[in-house]
């Protein structure tokens, strides 16, 4: 009996323990084509390692996630995704030039290890113009801020990480390259960071924040919030 409530309990520190450890992202080309349809997936699971979780396996009620495209010219809607095999699909067709930013906010509705769990996941597409679109959804506390959205092989780009309204300063966070290698990278006292890529390819950044403030949420209590945010982007 002492055997079997051990394995339960090394599963569920495992189940706990994976779920925190994944990440959502999303991936779509950088450069879009106005009047050209643009594919998006939202993937789900451990990106450095190349394991996206199998859609079906998504937990508790990240299936229920929404991807919001904000227009250069300011306006918002949510676009219809559906599963494949290891991510969700969506797309849309660009009618204005300018970045086009797309974004998931997505609050984890069952509580792990005393936790909420909070996903913020971004992208940017620039049609026709590299003019900065600084949209970002005011309900995520932890956002990924680029200078530049697009960038090619060997430019360089300053970066703002923004917790709750204020520089996310002198924190550490992940820069995984295209060879899907992590570079660990600091911030400064005003929460940026300079990024210079060296090759061509997909480039992930990825920043935490746990928030020791206590609450309740759908009628769990909570006793800290883990914040996780990633940003993608195409160097081409």
């Amino acid at each position: 009996m002492k055997t079997k409530l051990s394995l339960l309990f090394f599963f569920l520190a495992f189940s706990i323990t994976s779920a925190f450890a994944h990440a959502l992202w999303i991936e779509t080309t950088a450069n879009g084509k106005k009047g050209q349809a643009q594919e998006v997936k939202i993937y789900f699971g451990e990106y450095e390692a190349n394991e996206p979780d199998s859609a079906i396996k998504w937990f508790s009620n990240l299936k229920q996630f929404k991807l919001v495209l904000t227009a250069p010219n300011g306006t918002t809607k949510v676009l219809s995704t559906s599963p494949d095999v290891h991510f969700y699909k969506a797309s849309f067709t660009p009618e204005q030039n300018g970045t086009y930013k797309l974004s998931v906010v997505h609050e984890v509705a069952d509580i792990y290890d005393k936790a909420k769990i909070e996903y913020y996941a971004f992208a940017d597409v620039a049609v026709g113009s590299t003019k900065i679109n600084t949209s970002f959804p005011i309900e995520a506390a932890l956002t990924i801020r680029p200078e530049k959205h697009v960038l090619k092989q060997g430019q360089s780009a300053v970066y703002q990480v923004i917790y709750s309204k204020t520089p996310f300063a002198k924190q550490k966070i992940t820069l995984v390259n295209a060879e899907r290698k992590a570079i660990p990278t600091e911030t400064d006292a005003d929460g940026k960071f300079t990024f210079k890529p060296s090759q061509k390819g997909n480039y992930f950044f990825e920043a935490y924040k746990e928030d020791k403030t206590a609450g309740q949420s759908n009628g769990k209590d909570y006793e800290k919030v883990w914040h996780l945010a990633t940003y993608t982007t195409q160097v081409n």
